[in-house]
Parts: structure tokens; C-alpha cells; sequence
């Protein structure tokens, strides 16, 4: 190139248009590229829907062990009312009706049940006046079965029958599919090779199909019957429940502390070496696996704090006793049932009262069990030794026979305090009695509960939720925090009053969407300890719990291949929960989206 000669700024008409040219070659590539992307993605969900509604719904082949026409005078089950239904059940299977009663309709703790009175149990004090007090054992069958007649619904009683009474069981499953275009063939097998298999597995002989029929998993019911060991009768009732609170949980406890943090780092913090330091790990903190924060909500909200989610603190959970509730319970059986000589407590059978003797045995072992959370798991024979040390008395803990009324299993072995009186038990010693059996890992409280497992959740989504809210308000323009601090506004005012309502929409966006994602996990569930088969449904925050995620992952752990057909099912209720988030987040984003 000559010296002192300008380069031209465009180039030459030829090289313009070819290099224009190759700019739109390699715009069409991408075109294709991301139509290429979309499609893929599109088929991916396609498959994704076919594959769970093929399993969601098909054909099954039902088999009755009794015929319900043999036990209704040829009347159909949906034909009878709640009065015969429970009249069915308490003809034939009047020993389990209590167990029936404390799993549909109780409105007491499970470990109370047996000592609570009829109105207790039913939670109505208008229930009949000659059965109120009574305890649930103490009435007759048809008394017990006309509970369930009028506290629990039809549906629930036609299940109980099916399931109890009929034994109705589901023999085989097909996918939609092989229901629509080999309907015959799917008969044919049915009530062939799968039919004669299962009568030599069960010993039925003269077992025989009910009925071959269309069935979809996924109906209303399933949506309102809890966790059955019949894949045919069980329902997501408990594990959406379960699901919906640690949604509350995670809302009402992420979001402040979300948005709270993002104002700070935004609004506050000078943006420095170490302002610059937090962001950078709560961006690293986004990327952690579950399963981490699973372990950490273990060994935090489980273990450490599980005086707190167990409810212990607030009187709440009595399944994780204090002093005073034990003294409480304990305190009617020491009374003239065992003396104290200052050095020992000895047999002495006529001045012990054995009825009292055994209540308080019993009350130790029903206490006396390791909890989930406890160190050592300290069994019965070390915790009488632990006594005696603490208390320089003897208590002798005896191996009897497995036969008699009142004993309590306990690790393999049968154990049960013997102990006898000379002398009544000073208020002393039974306070310090009871201090120490207070303090024996067997008394360890139990964190396995919901609000554990929503504050693992919130740990998850936490950096998601403040990153989120960062972005929110940092796109809100600085010109309106000037002109709120023209007018003589503070900075939390203009905070509060300007900032926060213009950047809301991206901060519900960013929390929907990182709730729908909790909503989904299961490795933390899993670690902090979501229960796998539960029939009854959480209470409070204290309860114990189970969720969509864990009840999927346990059906199709299962061998049947009826429960992997639930769990498809299920996999559909969780699938339009997250679209119902998500699509509440694209609302909420346009209907309150300002545009600047």
C-alpha cells in the first residue's frame, strides 16, 4: 500500500456483497439451527406425555376373591348406602374395625387412640350419648361399624369393602396402547396364562376374572383417597397435601429473606471486594446438587434443631415428650404402686399393686422406644442401667416369655421393669426419675417433619430467589430513585414506595419458578426423611410427611407393575401443578409488568 494513501472505510461493491452474503449464510444456519433445537425439544416432551399417558391409562383384568353380589343379595356395591356398607364390614371384619375407624376418620394422635373416648376420636361431641365416653374397645362391632356409617363417606366405605371384604385385586395391567389396537389378545392373556398364575400363587382354584375393561389410573378419587398396598385403591390424597405445605413453607419463609438479602446487596451494601465476594458465592450457592442440601437440612433442621420442627418447644408434638407431660401421664401409676427405701426398690408382691405396676411398664416402653434422631439408640435394658446410675437404685429388667399380655417388643427381645415398694416414692425422687429418663436418648425429639423438609427447600432455592430479585431491581431505572429522593423520600421510603411495586413482577416470576422447581425434588426429601407410605395427612408443620415426588419415587421402586401405572398417574398431578406455577408466573409477569 502506497504511503500516505487512506484505506477506504467500505470495501469494495464485490467484497460488500459477499460478505453480506456470507453473513446471511451463517443467519440461515442458525435459523435452522434453532428450529433443528425446538424440534428436538418438541418431540422430547411429545414422547415424554405419550410414554406417561400410555401407562396412565389402559385395560386391567380384576379378580374378586368373594363375589360383592354373594354379600349384597345380587345388589352392585355403588347401589348400597353407608348404613350396609359398614354393616358388611362389621360381619366381616369386625376385629379390625377399630383400625379401619383410626385410619378413615380419628381426629386423635395415633398414640392416644387407644385411650381416647368415642367423641374424642370422632371429633363431635353431639356423637351418641350412650358411646361418648366409652373407649373405641369397650363398644360392640355393630356400635363401631355405625361410626363409620355416619363420619365416613361412601366412597371411602366402598373402598373399605373392595378392599378388605372382596379382596379385589388387579392381576395385570397393559398401556393404552395395546388396549386400543389388541384389545382381544390382552383378553385372551388375562384369562389365560396370567389368570392360571395367579390362582397357583394364591391357591385359588376356583378364582375367575371379574371383569376385562378400559381403566384410567388418573380419576377424582384419586385425587381425594390417601396411600393403599392395592394399587387399584390408592390415591395421592397425603402426598399432595404434603406437597402443598412445603410450598406454604417455602413461600412464606424464602421470600422475605430472598428479597430481603437482594434489597441489601442492591440498595445498601458498598459494592466492593466483599459485596463483590457474596454475589459470587450465592451464584456458586444456585449451582450446588439437591442432594447437598439435603445432608445439610439433616444435620441442621433434623438433628440440631429438632426440639424446634419437632414441635417440642411449643407442647405441640407429643410423640417427642417433656418432663412435665411424662410426669403427667405417669404420675396415676405410682400412686401406691411403688415404694422407696432411700438405697433400692425391691419385689414385694403384696404391697404392689400389678395392674398400676403394669401401666407404668408400659408407659416406659411406649416412651421408653429410640426415636429417628437420637445418638446411640440406648435400648430398654440400658436404659434401666442409666437409671440406676443416675439414681443409685435398682430397677431389675427381666427377659419373660413372649406370651404374656402386657409385654413389649423391643429389638427382638421381650423386656418389662420389675418393680416393688416398701416405702412411697417421694415427689423428689420421682421429679428426679423422671429428669433422668428426660434425658435418655430415648427421649430425643424427632425432626423428620414437614417444616424440616420446607426449610431444606428454602435453603435449595434461596440463592435462585435473591438472584432473581438482584436482577429484578436492578433493572428498575435509577432516575425514579432520584426523583423520590427529590421529593424528600428516604431511601427505604423510595424502597418501599417505588423500587420494590416496579420490580415485584420479576420477583413473583423468579419465586413461582423456584418453588415449581422445589416442588419437584426428592433427594432432599429423601434425606431428611419423607415417609414412603402414609395414610393419614399432615396436620400442622410438626407432622410427619411424605410428598408427589417421594409417593412416585416409591411406586415405581415397587415390583408390581400396577404401581408404576399409579405412578404415571401421579407423574401427570405433578406435571399440572408445575404448569399451573409456571403458567401463574406468565400472568402475574404481564398483567403487572411496567414498561419504562
Amino acid at each position: 500500500m502506497e504511503e500516505g494513501k487512506r484505506v477506504p472505510y467500505m470495501p469494495e461493491e464485490k467484497a460488500f456483497f459477499q460478505r453480506l452474503e456470507a453473513r446471511h449464510r451463517r443467519g440461515r444456519l442458525g435459523v435452522l439451527f434453532n428450529y433443528f433445537s425446538v424440534t428436538v425439544a418438541a418431540l422430547a416432551l411429545v414422547a415424554l406425555f405419550f410414554n406417561v399417558a400410555n401407562q396412565a391409562f389402559g385395560a386391567i383384568g380384576l379378580v374378586n376373591t368373594i363375589e360383592p353380589e354373594t354379600l349384597t343379595d345380587g345388589r352392585p356395591l355403588d347401589a348400597l348406602n353407608n348404613d350396609e356398607l359398614a354393616l358388611i364390614l362389621a360381619k366381616y371384619v369386625h376385629g379390625r374395625l377399630r383400625v379401619l375407624i383410626r385410619n378413615t376418620i380419628s381426629q386423635v394422635d395415633i398414640h392416644v387412640f387407644t385411650k381416647s373416648t368415642v367423641a374424642e376420636i370422632v371429633g363431635d361431641p353431639n356423637v351418641d350419648p350412650a358411646i361418648a365416653g366409652e373407649l373405641l374397645k369397650s363398644i360392640s362391632p355393630q356400635q363401631q361399624a355405625s361410626l363409620l356409617a355416619d363420619y365416613a363417606d361412601r366412597s371411602t366405605l366402598r373402598n373399605l369393602v373392595l378392599e378388605e371384604v372382596v379382596e379385589q385385586q388387579v392381576i395385570a395391567s397393559f398401556p393404552l396402547v395395546d388396549a386400543i389396537f389388541n384389545f382381544d389378545l390382552v383378553k385372551a392373556e388375562i384369562e389365560g396364562p396370567i389368570l392360571a398364575d395367579y390362582k397357583r400363587r394364591e391357591r385359588l382354584d376356583d378364582a375367575k376374572v371379574r371383569v376385562i375393561r378400559f381403566h384410567s389410573w388418573l380419576h377424582g378419587e384419586f385425587l381425594t383417597t390417601p396411600m393403599s398396598s392395592i394399587p387399584a385403591l390408592a390415591g395421592v390424597r397425603s402426598a399432595l397435601i404434603g406437597s402443598i405445605g412445603l410450598m406454604a413453607v417455602v413461600v412464606v419463609v424464602a421470600l422475605p429473606i430472598g428479597v430481603g438479602a437482594a434489597i441489601y446487596l442492591e440498595e445498601y451494601a458498598h459494592h466492593g471486594f466483599i459485596n463483590r465476594l457474596i454475589e459470587t458465592n450465592v451464584r456458586n450457592l444456585a449451582g450446588v446438587p439437591s442432594i447437598i442440601y439435603g445432608m445439610l437440612g439433616l444435620a441442621i433442621f433434623v438433628r440440631a434443631l429438632a426440639p424446634f420442627t419437632s414441635g417440642l418447644i411449643f407442647h405441640y408434638n407429643f410423640d417427642a415428650p417433656t418432663v412435665g407431660t411424662v410426669i403427667e401421664r405417669i404420675a396415676p401409676a405410682f400412686e401406691g404402686a411403688i415404694a422407696y427405701d432411700g438405697a433400692a426398690i425391691r419385689s414385694d408382691p403384696e404391697l404392689v399393686d400389678v395392674a398400676r405396676v403394669e401401666r407404668l411398664v408400659d408407659t416406659f416402653m411406649f416412651f421408653g422406644t429410640p426415636s429417628l434422631t437420637m445418638a446411640g439408640n440406648t435400648d430398654v435394658r440400658e436404659m434401666s442401667h442409666s437409671l440406676a446410675e443416675a439414681l443409685k437404685i435398682a430397677v431389675d429388667t427381666l427377659l419373660v416369655r413372649a406370651d404374656e399380655a402386657y409385654d413389649i417388643e423391643v429389638r427382638g427381645d421381650y423386656y418389662r421393669f420389675d418393680v416393688a415398694a416398701d416405702a412411697a416414692i417421694s415427689d423428689d425422687t420421682f421429679n428426679q426419675l423422671m429428669v433422668s429418663l428426660a434425658r435418655i436418648n430415648s427421649f430425643a425429639p424427632n425432626g423428620r417433619t414437614l417444616v424440616s423438609a420446607g426449610l431444606t427447600l428454602v435453603l435449595l432455592i434461596l440463592p435462585i430467589i435473591i438472584i432473581n430479585a438482584q436482577e429484578a431491581i436492578r433493572a428498575v431505572p435509577y432516575t425514579i430513585r432520584e426523583a423520590s429522593y427529590g421529593l424528600g423520600a428516604t431511601r427505604w421510603q423510595t424502597i418501599w414506595k417505588q423500587v420494590l411495586p416496579a420490580a415485584l413482577p420479576g420477583i413473583m416470576t423468579g419465586t413461582i419458578l423456584s418453588v415449581s422447581r422445589a416442588v419437584g425434588e426428592t433427594a432432599p426429601l429423601i434425606v431428611v426423611g419423607a415417609a414412603t407410605f402414609l395414610v393419614t395427612d399432615p396436620t400442622s408443620p410438626f407432622s410427619q410427611f411424605t410428598a408427589m415426588p417421594i409417593q412416585i419415587y416409591q411406586w415405581t421402586a415397587r415390583p408390581q407393575g400396577q404401581f408404576a401405572d399409579i405412578a404415571a398417574a401421579a407423574i401427570i398431578v405433578l406435571l399440572a401443578l408445575m404448569l399451573t406455577l409456571n403458567a401463574a408466573a406468565i400472568v402475574l409477569r404481564n398483567r403487572y409488568s411496567i414498561r419504562f
